[in-house]
């Protein structure tokens, strides 16, 4: 059998494709696998800040539409960047094992976000990490951010930001770790939805290609992501506004993260709750969040 497995064309898409496409191999030694590369929307208009868009799916429509029209048999994304509601016919088919959740801060001048100085620089496209920042340093002045990992690390030397967020698994998987300053603490800043996670769309029905896919799948971190895409789905979240969770097994119990906020940081809903059921936890935190205003203090 041979699949055809959908990416964008950046080294970090790609880095992760070809990491699919080795584990299903493995699993699978007569299995012929195609990389059929694609341009998305957020790739085209790397000029313009994410929230600005406006529409959900920026990294994932182009690669939806050949799922649809059955030239491509699977595609990968970087979870956090498939929506929780997908096109009909669509279905998000599980994660292998996630790796680091967090955010990293790189600065060639600072060890922290404590030791910037009032008034620092600081860079990135997350509308959810520009939140948690000023919500902790409201002096800081922050600034757009797009780009594939290299062109944001260019940027960070040539423009004279003093610091800039990524994603700590993007930094580890393009081998560029020594570029990290600082990890941040998943429990203080509540990392993107997915963070970390590869994740896996395909077509509804698609029964063979969910049995290829099974021994590559890891368990319990599509269980924790599951929980957090349904946490997304209450509030209506996406890439435009700054709503986090995250989910980790905690021994025999699990441990959830919640976060939503304004866009300038000052209002802020933060919990963490155990239990024993993480799509339980999900559902009773954006509850609480909904009781407590969240959608009109997201869209703030």
């Amino acid at each position: 059998m041979k699949l055809k497995i959908g990416s964008r064309k950046s080294k970090l898409a790609l880095w992760q494709t070809h990491r699919v496409a080795d584990l299903l191999k493995q699993a699978h030694p007569d299995l012929e696998v195609e990389v059929v590369t694609m341009l998305t929307t957020g790739d085209r208009r790397t000029d313009e800040p994410l929230p600005s868009i406006g529409a959900k799916g920026l990294f994932t429509a182009e690669l939806e539409e050949g799922l649809l029209d059955d030239s491509l048999d699977l595609a990968v994304h970087s979870l956090k960047d498939l929506p929780s509601s997908l096109p009909d016919g669509l279905c998000f088919a599980g994660s292998p094992k996630r790796a680091a959740p967090t955010d990293a801060f790189i600065s060639t001048q600072w060890d922290s976000i404590d030791d910037l100085p009032e008034g620092a620089r600081v860079a990135t496209g997350s509308q959810r990490r520009r939140s948690q920042l000023l919500h902790r340093r409201p002096d800081l002045e922050m600034t757009n951010l797009r780009g594939n990992i290299h062109t944001r690390l260019r940027k960070l030397d040539e423009l004279g930001h003093d610091a800039i967020i990524m994603a700590t698994a993007a930094l580890h998987r393009l081998e560029m770790s020594e570029r990290i300053t600082t990890e941040l603490p998943a429990a203080d800043h509540v990392p993107a939805i997915g963070q970390g996670a590869m994740g896996i769309e395909t077509r509804q029905g698609r029964d063979d290609v969910v049995e290829l896919l099974a021994p590559i799948f890891d368990e319990t971190t599509v269980r924790a992501v599951t929980a957090e895409r349904k946490f997304m789905g209450h509030l209506d979240g996406g890439c435009s506004v700054a709503l986090g969770a995250y989910c980790r097994r905690a021994g025999d119990q699990w441990a959830f993260y919640g976060w939503a906020s304004s866009t300038d940081g000052q209002q802020v809903l933060c919990e963490h709750t155990t239990g024993a059921d993480p799509d339980r936890l999900a559902d009773e935190m954006a509850l609480d969040f909904l009781d407590r205003g969240a959608r009109d203090i997201l869209t703030s």
